[in-house]
């Protein structure tokens, strides 16, 4: 079968990082191709049955591998095996352009390219984009990228829109619940509202920190959580105001869940108001692994997510409204059954592994049938 490299972060562990994850859930999907991906030594026995490795990196990294990580895996792609095929998954950036068109000249390899995560803005979109084919992840994306294409007079490539992957999760026992909620200091009747958001960029925690006092007077037993991760120098500062503004509240502020699936199966609902997602794939993992386990999503309708299938939407930030949709679907009701099995079945028909691997195997076998001809 025709051999398909993935280019991209390390797949190995730890799998905190959107980019990792789709890599990792789409080549152990595959059938009609055979999955290749870049590794460290000591995770090649852990990749996923039927998918290969090589070890190219020296660690499973950070959010942004190091240069000398980069160098071995371009050294990698000039003189290693000859593949058929090669799929880049990465956030968009001038370096790995360049690389990625000089190498391609060389090895004469086709290439699909994966946008991780959008910039701020397309710009120079000669720098970015150098796939035979392109996928964005949301249809928002596609737009912008499209609109940036229209007024540089740069001919992209041909351009699918494909949500990225959730595996099918176990169901998360009694005991990792308990366990995820002892962490916190969270008592078995108290309900989890939770944000897994940043702290710095978007919307997001400030609209949550808004919502604390509402959500406590209206519902004493309610406990809200913000998840986050450092992913830039202010994350530390913005923790500690927001501990400080929030002490008298029932609030925990956290950068280390240890389990995120049992936090989630252990939370009534997860709320995510951003309105900025830099630096995140466009549909975050996090919610999607949410729908998966009948968790009810609540987001912002506006751009990337408003292709969150199985979420409520909101169109705006304003605290009564978010207020009002979270007391709906909080507690039990038809409101919340409907929004739990809205989930779940979007998990199985939109983002299951299975089925975002067939739409890239399509590409795949068109782009090598387009190259054969």
């Amino acid at each position: 079968m025709p051999r398909v490299l993935f280019v991209s972060k390390p797949i190995a562990p730890p799998f905190h990082d959107g980019t990792k994850c789709l890599v990792r859930d789409v080549a152990s999907q595959l059938r009609a191709v055979t999955p290749v991906v870049l590794t460290t030594p000591q995770a090649l026995p852990l990749l996923p049955h039927g998918v290969s490795g090589r070890a190219v990196y020296g660690s499973g990294g950070g959010f942004s591998p190091a240069l000398l990580d980069n160098a071995r895996a371009a050294l990698s792609l000039l003189t290693g095996p000859r593949d058929d095929l090669w799929h880049f998954v990465f956030a968009p950036n001038p370096r790995t352009g360049q690389v990625a068109k000089a190498l391609r000249a060389v090895r004469r390899i086709p290439i699909v390219q994966t946008v991780a995560s959008p910039p701020r803005r397309f710009a120079d979109l000669g720098q970015l984009i150098f796939g035979d084919e392109l996928v964005v992840q949301s249809h928002a994306t596609a737009d912008g990228l499209a609109s940036a294409a229209r007024a540089e007079g740069f001919a992209l490539p041909p351009v699918s829109v494909i949500p990225p992957p959730v595996p099918q999760l176990e169901p998360v026992s009694a005991e990792r619940i308990e366990r995820a909620r002892a962490d916190l200091e969270i008592a078995p009747h108290e309900r989890i509202i939770l944000y897994p958001g940043d702290l710095e960029v978007s919307s997001g925690a400030e609209v949550t920190r808004s919502l604390v006092e509402p959500l406590r007077e209206r519902m004493p037993e309610a406990a809200v959580v913000f998840a986050y991760r450092n992913k830039t120098p202010s994350a530390a500062g913005k923790a500690e105001h927001l501990k400080h503004v929030l002490q008298s509240q029932r609030v925990r502020i956290t950068d280390r869940v240890r389990d995120m699936h049992a936090l989630l199966a252990a939370s009534s609902i997860v709320i995510f108001p951003v309105d900025d997602l830099w630096g995140k794939v466009d549909q975050p993992i996090v919610l999607l692994e949410a729908l998966a386990l009948g968790v009810p999503c609540v987001v912002l309708n506006q751009g990337p997510l408003r292709d969150v299938e199985g979420a409520a939407k909101l169109d705006t930030i304003e605290v009564r409204d978010w207020l009002e949709t979270i007391s709906s679907l909080v507690v039990p009701s038809a409101a919340r059954a409907d929004a739990i099995a809205a989930g779940r079945t979007a998990a199985s028909s939109v983002y299951a592994s299975g089925v975002v691997a067939r739409a890239y195997e399509a590409i795949y076998l068109r782009l090598l049938e387009r190259r054969r001809s």
